[in-house]
């Protein structure tokens, strides 16, 4: 297993998720305040880039350890984003937008450093 794949993994999973909690309600109240509701287009967005997200990261642990392993490994690296998640959103939610971006950026890159 190759150190730059799981941390790509890990930071597009803790992305996905950064990205699907900001299209709820809740979360996205947790954040901006109480009383704010993102739009039906932001809403969208965050889906559509939660989805890609986690499914890059089900393609990353594929590749990493085959589909028998892959997909466990898959399970555990959602499971430990979405921790990494829960744990900002309890403690800090002003800057889950902030990590979620530079969570993305560094998925891209590290993936790009890995495949090379």
């Amino acid at each position: 297993m190759s150190a730059f794949g799981f941390i790509s993994g890990l930071a597009f999973a803790y992305a996905g998720w950064t990205a699907l909690s900001i299209g709820m309600d809740r979360h996205y109240a947790d954040i901006h305040g109480r009383g704010t509701e993102p739009d039906q287009g932001m809403r969208n967005q965050a889906r559509m880039t939660g989805t890609l997200a986690l499914i890059a990261t089900f393609a990353i642990c594929v590749k990493l350890e085959g589909w028998t392993v892959g997909s466990v490994l898959c399970l555990g690296t959602m499971t430990a984003g979405a921790l990494l998640l829960v744990l900002q959103l309890t403690y800090a939610p002003q800057r889950v937008m902030r990590t979620g971006k530079i969570s993305l950026i560094s998925g891209v890159a590290l993936g790009l450093c890995w495949l090379a």
